[in-house]
């Protein structure tokens, strides 16, 4: 039994003598089997972890616009009027930014609107034609630049649009909203007083006295004049043409282009292709555009619910009143 017993012990020890495990250094072992880098330096660990996110976040985030600056290389940018012309500070802040940044060579200016207010309008027109005091801006008609939106379009230096574009509507409207009718069958009513006999003009809940109505006609006129300057002076149109066609009626593209208030019929590439060989910017790089801007509650409202809680409250994306009376260059 002893014999067999030491047989057995000899054959162990000499499995063992020839187990790999068994040459490896307790050097190599400790540096196994000792803790990981993030418990013994989870400060550090963490710092360089969160170093990476904000880098990452950075990369993929970035303005596009800074892409051009960096590489030194020369751009054009895209300017962008969509649907009705509003709350326009964003689209402002952006013309801005676009005037400021020295790569810039021109401006692509994209108008798919109806228009909108008077004031409003001139505002994004008045930005744009400064602009374009300094690079050339090519205009692109989408499927209606009316009203409004023809007076921002005024601001370039060639004027695309698509023969079927709907465009002119030059003219100014107001609306006053009537409610009385509504309000004294539900027994509902309001007292106004003023301090001025024209403080109140425009109240929803009567409707217009003669001289009021006089007075604000006057405004629509002067408003009217205003359009029509515009149209003559950036169309090099003699006034007299540009008030014959300041009669509120719409044109297509192609009619549009007979009446000299566009240059072009073709699209937004046509304009992109005109605009890089005005200025001799690829017609391939990149155009610089503006960064999205959205509010993540109203979006998932938007999105999850189906409705927009500002315009549940009556109210654009500024805050404004849609109820009250305004003054609209708008189809």
């Amino acid at each position: 039994m002893d014999t067999i017993g030491e047989n057995s012990a000899a054959a162990g020890n000499a499995g063992c003598a020839v187990c790999p495990l068994a040459n490896i250094p307790a050097a190599v072992w400790k540096d196994i089997l000792r803790r990981p880098f993030r418990k013994r330096h989870p400060w550090i660990f963490w710092l360089a972890i969160l170093l990476i996110v904000i880098g990452c976040f950075a990369y993929f985030s970035r303005d596009e616009s800074d892409d051009g600056l960096l590489g030194g290389k020369a751009r054009l940018a895209l300017v962008t009027v969509r649907g009705p012309i509003m709350d326009v500070s964003g689209t402002l802040n952006w013309i801005r930014e676009v005037q400021r940044k020295p790569g810039v060579k021109g401006v692509l200016l994209r108008v798919d609107s109806p228009g909108g207010g008077a004031a409003a309008s001139q505002e994004v027109y008045n930005a744009l034609a400064d602009i374009a005091a300094k690079m050339p801006v090519a205009v692109s008609m989408g499927s209606m630049a009316a009203s409004g939106g023809l007076m921002v379009s005024m601001a370039g230096e060639r004027v695309f649009a698509n023969p079927s574009t709907v465009t002119g509507s030059i003219g100014v409207r107001m609306d006053i909203p009537q409610l009385q009718g509504l309000l004294d069958k539900i027994g509902v009513g309001q007292e106004t007083l003023v301090t001025a006999p024209y403080k109140n003009a425009g109240s929803y809940l009567r409707p217009l006295a003669p001289e009021e109505r006089a007075y604000l006609e006057g405004v629509l006129a002067d408003m009217h004049a205003q359009f029509t300057d515009i149209v003559a002076k950036n169309r090099n149109m003699p006034g007299e043409k540009a008030a014959e066609l300041a009669n509120g009626k719409i044109f297509t593209g192609r009619e549009a282009q007979r009446l000299g208030l566009v240059d072009a019929l073709g699209g937004q590439d046509d304009a992109h292709r005109w605009l890089a060989e005005k200025t001799g910017v690829p017609y391939e790089r990149k155009l610089l555009t503006r960064p999205q801007e959205k509010s993540w509650l109203r979006e998932g409202l938007k999105s999850v619910l189906g409705f927009d809680v500002t315009a549940l409250a009556g109210l654009d994306s500024a805050g404004n009143d849609l109820r009250a009376p305004v003054f609209l260059y708008q189809f």
